[in-house]
């Protein structure tokens, strides 16, 4: 009987999955660095566009035109817009290494324990009140001075304002993720299965904020056109 042979996406999926994780056994740090970056440029790139503020960018930008005080960009900002670069550095250089050195820690510390459902059960405990909301946290300052936040107070209150919201569907959520990926999945595709699920999420989380943000602009402007 002649063997099956599997589609052709099927083995450059396969090849592509091969290759990310030879890369991520030999330099952890920087394909975790390297991967977060080119999911927070199309986490953000995708943000931007469902939640309408590329579309409000560039209405701002031809209303100014039209009034003669054209806005000036770089030849960067020409290529990429600034944000989704500055979100994607934030990857790069926060994000990624911040994640690694956290989970890098939690292993360090329960290395040496027995497998036991209780070290499990405390390592999801590990994961989901400590390191989750200090990631948690941090996407949310980002995603504020990324905005264009600069107050110290300000940026403090839209985490305190978002992250108890944020956390209740990491809760709810990522505990069922990891005990799928620990009783399913071998562990050398866990890293690419949490990422794919961050991504979604990362990707709701910051087009809700987006959303909110912009109708808050909305209405301010509208509050400030009747007081005219």
């Amino acid at each position: 009987m002649a063997a099956v042979s599997k589609p052709a996406s099927q083995n450059i999926a396969l090849v592509l999955l091969t290759a990310y994780l030879s890369s991520l056994a030999r330099q952890p740090l920087v394909t975790k660095a390297c991967t977060t970056a080119t999911l927070n440029f199309l986490q953000e790139e995708i943000a931007q566009r469902v939640s309408g503020v590329r579309a409000a960018d560039k209405a701002g930008e031809k209303r100014a035109a039209l009034e003669g005080r054209p806005v000036k960009k770089s030849l960067i900002e020409k290529v990429v817009n600034k944000r989704v670069l500055q979100f994607s550095l934030y990857g790069l250089l926060i994000s990624g290494p911040l994640n690694h050195f956290l989970y890098e820690i939690l292993n360090k510390v329960f290395a040496n324990r027995p497998k036991t459902k209780f070290n499990t059960l405390l390592s999801l405990l590990a994961q989901n009140l400590i390191i989750s909301p200090i990631l948690n946290s941090v996407f949310l300052a980002a995603n504020a001075i990324i905005a264009g936040e600069r107050c110290i107070d300000d940026i403090v209150g839209i985490v305190r304002s978002r992250l108890l919201s944020m956390m209740k569907v990491s809760w709810v959520v990522f505990p069922c993720v990891q005990l799928f990926a620990a009783r399913f999945l071998p562990p050398l595709v866990w890293v690419p299965f949490f990422n794919s699920i961050a991504f979604t999420f990362g990707t709701y989380f910051n087009t809700q904020g987006k959303i909110r943000t912009l109708q808050a602009k909305r209405a301010e402007e509208e509050k400030q056109d009747k007081s005219e």
